[in-house]
């Protein structure tokens, strides 16, 4: 209180009414100033703001206008008459003065695609792969489920025993049933075969033409496909060699489990079964669809006939029966 007594002396208080005051006159002027001066900047920045939006807009116009001008005397080319050199003799020039000179360029024809950005879609890589690899785990599963030798050699080192595998190829026979050499390797090149085909823009819309360079040229690039995937299904790191080690070790059937005949007569008879399978689908099931024409009898038939083609379809999520070329 002793503390507090010298400032509540007459000469202070009258001391803090006097600044208390002189504050409230004080600061509504400054904010009508501080107001007066926003007020004048923006309205001076909409000033300027409309002059600039009147110059561009006088300049399109301007512009405009020139632009007209230009092309019509582009069209219309001013008439001989109007220039005195060109008068002979009181009489006009045998020129015409209604006709267009030269005609405007069409800019719309002659349009290459390529040139507007709009090229054709290449190879669906990721797509073939990712196929390849579904069919792949498909053999594997099968081979580790029907074959006990198979799940047996899972066992040991991993490295030694696929180079061991892949040392013990030699000759033609592997042992295998003659079934399965002949019928069941084809239908898995032809299955490689049309998972290419079907990843291939150009390719999937071809139908069988013995003329057609292009049907065989597809058909070509689907023969290499079949090769390399059966080539890895051989040989490569997820192989029958390095999973299951086919080749290691003589069986009750052949000596050297792992022969040439799978290398060669997977994607060579597999590309000719491909290659009657598109004959079969264009000279029989197209005539007796166009015949018959029920639902049922179309399904059954493209499955029936067009096996491999049918399982390429389920791998890139399509019905069997699906075709890239008709209904």
């Amino acid at each position: 209180m002793k503390r507090i007594a010298p400032f509540l002396c007459g000469p202070h208080v009258t001391r803090m009414l006097v600044i208390l005051v002189a504050g409230i006159i004080i600061y509504p002027v400054l904010s009508i100033g501080t107001q007066a001066q926003t007020v004048l900047n923006e309205s001076l920045e909409s000033l300027v703001a409309a002059e600039q939006k009147t110059e561009i807009a006088s300049g399109i116009v301007n512009f405009t206008y020139a632009r007209e001008n230009q092309l019509r005397e582009y069209q219309y080319p001013p008439s001989p008459s109007d220039d005195p050199s060109k008068l002979k003799s009181g009489n006009l020039e045998d020129e015409p003065t209604d006709e267009l000179k030269s005609p405007l360029p069409d800019n719309s024809v002659n349009q290459d695609p390529a040139t507007l950005g709009i090229a054709p879609s290449g190879f669906n890589w990721r797509g073939a792969i990712g196929q390849s690899l579904i069919f792949l785990a498909v053999m594997h599963a099968y081979r580790f489920g029907t074959e006990a030798g198979t799940r047996a050699e899972l066992r040991g080192p991993f490295l030694a025993d696929y180079i061991g595998s892949i040392k013990g190829l030699r000759g033609w026979r592997d042992g295998d049933p003659t079934f399965v050499n002949y019928v069941g390797h084809p239908i898995q090149g032809a299955v490689s075969g049309f998972i290419q085909i079907q990843n291939d823009p150009k390719g999937r819309r071809q139908e069988f033409d013995l003329r057609s360079r292009s049907y065989w040229k597809s058909r070509l690039k689907a023969f290499g496909w079949s090769a390399a995937v059966s080539t890895q299904f051989e040989l490569g790191p997820l192989s029958e060699a390095s999973l299951g080690n086919v080749g290691l070790k003589p069986n009750k059937n052949s000596q050297h489990p792992m022969g040439y005949v799978d290398l060669f007569v997977t994607p060579v008879v597999g590309t000719a079964w491909l290659v009657g399978e598109d004959l079969l689908d264009r000279y029989v099931i197209s005539q007796i669809e166009s015949k018959i024409g029920k639902r049922l009898v179309i399904i059954a038939l493209r499955g029936l006939v067009n096996p491999t083609r049918s399982f390429a379809n389920l791998y890139r999520g399509k019905w069997f029966w699906y075709r890239d070329y008709r209904p």
